[in-house]
């Protein structure tokens, strides 16, 4: 197998390692804060409260998301998943890059609404994959169409107004010769098809 690859899905158990120890952290954190925020009358002038009330806020909404990227990791649950829905928060995942989020468009076309049934960690680790070797590609100002459709399984087209570069396209095919079924990849120079064909 390779080692790239193998060193990828190594990286996804550390990763988990990472995000418990950081929940562990946070609840520390948060306890402390807690206790401020309790006798914030007491230890913080009135000027300053407004800026505890903002960081007790940030911490809540920080702890949220690692619960649900925690939740996506360790989803195993098969689906149905709407395919629509699924590539609307990768590329909100996506969009963490700035220059993914600022400088790129962005198109989502449903030709037809696509249910599909697997486990969803395994669906959103490869569309990272394709992601991760493709985004950072694309040309400032242009457009990244990502169009879903059945003819007749379930496909998500990556369309690029322009060739992929020659490592990013080899990177691509690699991923390609490693997927197995249900999943098929197809590397073009302008488009990478991603197809699902059920058992």
């Amino acid at each position: 197998m390779n080692k790239e690859f193998c060193r990828t899905l190594a990286l996804g158990s550390l990763v988990r390692g990472y995000f418990h120890n950081l929940k562990g952290t946070l609840q520390s954190l948060s306890l402390q804060l807690q206790i401020l925020y309790m006798k914030k009358d007491q230890y913080i002038a009135p000027q300053g409260q407004a800026n505890l009330d903002k960081a007790v806020n940030l911490l809540q909404r920080l702890q949220t998301q690692i619960e649900v990227a925690l939740e996506d990791i360790n989803n195993e649950n098969t689906g149905p998943w709407d395919l629509k829905e699924v590539l609307e928060k990768e590329l909100l995942f996506w969009e963490a890059n700035l220059y993914f989020k600022h400088k790129v468009v962005k198109q989502l076309e449903e030709q037809k609404k696509v249910l599909v049934n697997l486990p969803l960690a395994e669906l959103r680790g490869i569309l990272c994959l394709i992601g991760e070797a493709l985004y950072p590609n694309i040309q400032e100002g242009t457009t990244l169409k990502i169009i879903i459709d059945e003819s007749p399984s379930p496909v998500i087209i990556f369309q690029l107004q322009h060739d992929l570069e020659e490592k990013v396209f080899l990177r691509l095919k690699v991923l390609a010769s490693l997927l197995e079924s249900p999943y098929t990849l197809i590397v073009e120079d302008q488009r990478i098809i991603l197809s699902i064909v059920p058992s």
